[in-house]
Parts: C-alpha cells; sequence; structure tokens
C-alpha cells in the first residue's frame, strides 16, 4: 500500500489502462508545483492538493453496457491507494408501495428484484476490474498483493450496496426511522445500516454524501479488517500447538505486521480526513455514529496491545520452560560429575594398581577429600568475605594519616582531603599576612 501511495505517478498509468472509457472527474490539480504567487495552497478542501498522503488514484465515470440484461448506464469508480474500490449508479425511481425492510427476513423482496439485473452487471464488471488490475500492478516491485487470510472479507468481488433514497416520503425502512439524523443546510438527511435518506437536496449535496459515504466506508473496512485478524489470532491461540520459540516469533512477527499495517492504514485515512469539506466530515461523523466505527476503533488499540501482550506472556513461559529443562540437564551432568569423582577418588584410595604405591595414597585421598569439602562449604560465603576484607582495607586507610604525617584526613573527604590545621596557626599566618 506504501508503493501505491510513494510511486503514484507509477501506478496511475496501469490503473487506468483497467477502466476502458473512464472519464475522470473534476478535481483541483495534483500539487502546487508551478503555482502562482496568488495560489492559496489550502483554499480547496482536498487532499490532492496539500495533503501529505493522496488516498484517491481513481475517480472518474464509466458507460457500462451489457447485452444480457440489456442494461446501459454511466457509474462513477473511485479506487483508494487503501486498495477499497467503490462503484456509484443511480436506479430506476421505486415505486411509493415498494418494501424496503430488506434488513428484516421475509420483506425487501420487491427491492431486490428491482436492483438484481444491476447488481449482476456490476458485480461482472467488478470481478473484471479487479482482475485487470492484478495483471497490471501486481508485477510492480512495491506492490504487494493482499493475503487471503481466513476469516477476511474476500477481494475482488462486490462487498455490499448502500442505498441512498432522494425525498423518499413516507417509505423509509425502519433502520432509517432509528437511524442517526442530520443537517446539510437546507437539506436534511438520515444514515442507518444499509440506507441513507437525503430530502431537500441538490445534486452537490447528493455528492457530499455520497463522498463522506466513501469515507466512512473505507474507515469501517480498515477497522474490520483488523478486527477479524485479531479475532482469529485469539481464537487459534488455544488451539494452535505446540508452541516452541521459533512458531512464537513468527506468530509474534505477523501481530507486529498486522499492527503496522493498521497504524499505517489509519494515518491514510486520517490524512484524508483533514482535508474534506465540512459537509463531506458531517456526513462521515454520521456514519461513524450509526455504523458503530467510533466505538470499535477506540477499542481495537486496546485488543491488539493485549494480543501482544499474550504473545510475549507466551513467548516468556517458553522461554522459562526451556530454561528449566536446561537446569534440569545441568542438573543432571553435576549429579553425574559428581558421582565419578567420589568412584575415582574410592578407587584411588583402596586400588594397589598405581605407581605411586601404597603410602602416600592415603593421605593424599583424605587431603584431597578435605580440599573439597572445604571449597563447596566456603564458595558461597567467598564474595562476602571478600566485601568484608575490602571494608576493612578501605577503613584502614580512610583512618591513616597521610605521608607527612600531619594528621587524619577531613571528615568530609576522607582519604583525600587537605590534613586539619589547628586555628592557632591559621590565625597567625593571617597576621604575619596582614604585617
Amino acid at each position: 500500500m506504501g508503493g501505491l501511495i510513494e510511486r503514484r505517478a507509477d501506478v496511475l498509468g496501469p490503473l487506468y489502462s483497467c477502466f476502458p472509457g473512464l472519464v475522470e472527474s473534476d478535481r483541483a490539480a495534483d500539487g502546487i508545483d508551478g503555482a502562482s504567487d496568488e495560489y492559496v495552497l489550502l483554499d480547496y478542501p482536498e487532499p490532492n492538493v496539500a495533503a501529505r498522503i493522496e488516498n484517491a488514484l481513481v475517480d472518474g465515470r464509466v458507460r457500462i453496457s451489457d447485452a444480457d440484461t440489456d442494461l446501459e448506464f454511466e457509474a462513477r469508480v473511485y479506487v483508494s491507494s487503501l486498495s477499497v474500490g467503490f462503484v456509484v449508479v443511480e436506479l430506476p425511481e421505486c415505486p411509493d408501495d415498494l418494501d424496503l425492510d430488506i434488513d428484516k427476513k421475509g420483506h425487501g423482496a420487491g427491492l431486490r428484484a428491482l436492483e438484481a439485473p444491476y447488481r449482476k452487471v456490476l458485480g461482472r464488471h467488478i470481478r473484471l476490474w479487479c482482475q485487470r488490475m492484478e495483471i497490471a500492478l501486481l508485477h510492480l516491485p512495491f506492490v504487494e498483493e493482499r493475503s487471503n487470510v481466513e476469516g477476511l472479507l474476500p477481494s475482488g468481488k462486490m462487498l455490499w450496496m448502500h442505498r441512498i433514497l432522494i425525498d423518499p416520503g413516507d417509505n423509509i425502512p425502519s433502520s432509517l426511522r432509528t437511524g442517526v439524523h442530520y443537517e446539510l443546510g437546507r437539506a436534511s438527511c438520515s444514515v442507518g445500516y444499509l440506507f441513507t435518506s437525503l430530502i431537500g437536496g441538490d445534486s452537490e449535496t447528493l455528492r457530499e454524501v455520497i463522498s463522506g459515504l466513501i469515507l466512512a466506508s473505507q474507515n469501517w473496512l480498515i477497522i474490520d479488517d483488523a478486527t477479524r485478524l485479531t479475532a482469529g489470532r485469539l481464537m487459534r491461540i488455544e488451539l494452535d500447538g505446540p508452541y516452541n520459540q521459533t512458531e512464537i516469533d513468527r506468530q509474534y512477527d505477523e501481530i507486529l505486521d498486522l499492527t503496522d499495517r493498521a497504524a499505517f492504514r489509519s494515518v491514510v485515512f486520517s490524512e484524508s480526513v483533514r482535508y474534506v469539506s465540512n459537509s463531506q466530515l458531517r456526513v462521515k461523523d454520521a456514519v461513524d455514529e450509526a455504523w458503530g466505527i467510533s466505538e470499535e476503533g477506540r477499542t481495537l488499540t486496546d485488543r491488539m496491545a493485549s494480543l501482544r501482550e499474550i504473545f510475549n506472556l507466551r513467548r516468556e513461559r517458553v522461554a522459562n520452560k526451556r530454561d528449566e529443562f536446561r537446569n534440569k540437564i545441568i542438573m543432571a551432568l553435576t549429579s553425574l560429575t559428581v558421582f565419578q569423582c567420589v568412584f575415582i577418588w574410592y578407587d584411588f584410595y583402596t586400588g594397589e594398581t598405581v605407581k605411586s604405591g601404597e603410602s602416600p595414597r592415603p593421605e593424599i585421598a583424605l587431603m584431597t577429600l578435605a580440599f573439597t569439602v572445604g571449597g563447596f562449604t566456603l564458595v558461597p560465603f567467598v564474595p562476602r568475605i571478600l566485601d568484608a576484607i575490602g571494608g576493612a582495607v578501605r577503613r584502614l586507610f580512610a583512618t591513616a594519616g597521610p605521608p607527612d604525617g600531619s594528621g587524619p584526613s577531613s571528615p568530609g573527604s576522607p582519604g583525600t582531603g587537605a590534613p586539619r590545621v589547628p586555628a592557632q596557626r591559621l590565625r597567625l599566618g593571617r597576621r604575619q599576612r596582614q604585617s
């Protein structure tokens, strides 16, 4: 994803070739190179003007024709550097009595039937566009393929449809009645899980609503990816095994990579949000509240930190088990060495097939035994004895006088200060200097 941002100029050419007939939307000019003196950098609220990270890669309109369904319509195509794409199409007007409660079981059959041919055509074109982008971009060294981790939303497919109802009247789904209501100038809006209603708005207001929904949907996908990966890791913690240091390190590297990607995506999205209009930001905040994005985003960081802490504890446990096993081996080898020493000593004490003869063997054996037992007895106390000897030597040098015999050192700096001089001698010295 970083390559899509840093090497933007190298990506746009192959990316635009994936959408034949694309007409780019009217946007502010990229960058500020060659701008005149009266040019105001932040006068136009678009990330491509002054943002450090440009999110939008493709934003234009393409004509779609399908012979099987006899459909021909114009669609807006938006592809972001977060590897997320959006297609905006206009459906025919819905009848006033059409059941819109598709989030309820057994309802919304009429609306689904109205959308069915569009879903079929769009799904086919989205798959084709994704295949073209895969061929055009994956050979670039700075573009990586999205990992197909179990539990993540599939790539290269249509994920969901969000409907914007324009002046719907009284026929609105129940999710909008309990959704989040907000105002955009003179227009009244309401956003729910699958629907957004716009009452009294013009085409520019509709465009602001669509842009706000695109922003919020990207944020939802960022958090959803990280949440699914984190949940998958947590579920496999007790199922995977046996745990060894290599496996723990591999899983911990995956957690760090997940944290890095989630943080970078959050930075890209935050940079895009900073340079949008007030209307788009208002729509985005309303969608965050309606979809529960803000609350999930607040807990995601703590959840990922907990996951890293769990893997740290597992790494410590594996290391502790390894140290315990190593200590057992050391203890076994030490015990074997001690027994061998005892056997050798006994053989030396009682054996007769040695060159030293019979007379010195008992004395040598007893002296060896005494030194060995004494060594094992005194070794634990050697540091304490050395500290006591060192302290006594330091006290001896501190209380001893300097070489000229003028007396002990001053208490403020023992052993290094100037010798004490009687007060009478100091006064006498001052009088002599005055005279």
